[in-house]
């Protein structure tokens, strides 16, 4: 059985915006994340972007643009030797109750299939309570990071706690990795 790393796209991977990231222009890609992926990726962790994209359910952008941000993302990483596993998007509407969207885990039961992930071994970061709820529904242990719109929002009152808070996904690389060494 494989390990993986769900990683969230907004707020965990790149800038986060109110108002969606609808195109490639609207992308901005976290300095720190090829360096982040990298180690992870090291490890020997499958790295599965899970992702909810309901800018086009609600006619904001469409699938073809999402996947030019992909294609982008890829690209980019690839630069640092980095490679994303696979990508899983959910592109429903948060009305449309589909199984796929965070915090239901549809998409990681896909991934797990598709890769032969062991959950139990594996961590779901993210930025948000959303992220936290679908690791810990999948088993994986949680990672939060404070990159997100909602930074300081206050976790105690959430109904799942992340196993771990940390400033962003290098701090999140760099703690995996030292509990992988122990």
């Amino acid at each position: 059985m494989n390990r993986a790393i769900f990683l969230d796209r907004d707020g965990t991977l790149n800038s986060d915006s109110r108002d969606y990231i609808k195109d490639l222009s609207d992308f901005r890609m976290f300095s720190f994340t090829p360096q982040a992926l990298k180690i992870l990726q090291k490890l020997g962790f499958k790295l599965i972007l899970i992702t909810n994209q309901s800018a086009i359910a609600r006619g904001l952008t469409t699938q073809d643009e999402v996947e030019k941000i992909h294609e982008f993302l890829k690209k980019e990483l690839l630069k640092s030797g980095v490679i994303l596993d696979g990508i899983y998007l959910c592109p429903h509407h948060p009305d449309d109750n589909c199984l796929c969207r965070k915090p239901k885990t549809g998409n990681i039961f896909k991934a797990v299939n598709d890769f032969k992930i062991d959950t139990s071994k594996s961590y779901f970061i993210g930025d948000s309570e959303k992220d936290i709820e679908t690791g810990a529904q999948a088993g994986c242990k949680t990672v939060l990071v404070q990159t997100g719109i909602d930074k300081k929002e206050e976790t105690m009152n959430w109904r799942i706690a992340p196993d771990y808070i940390v400033e962003n996904l290098l701090y999140a690389a760099k703690l995996i990795e030292e509990m992988e060494s122990q």
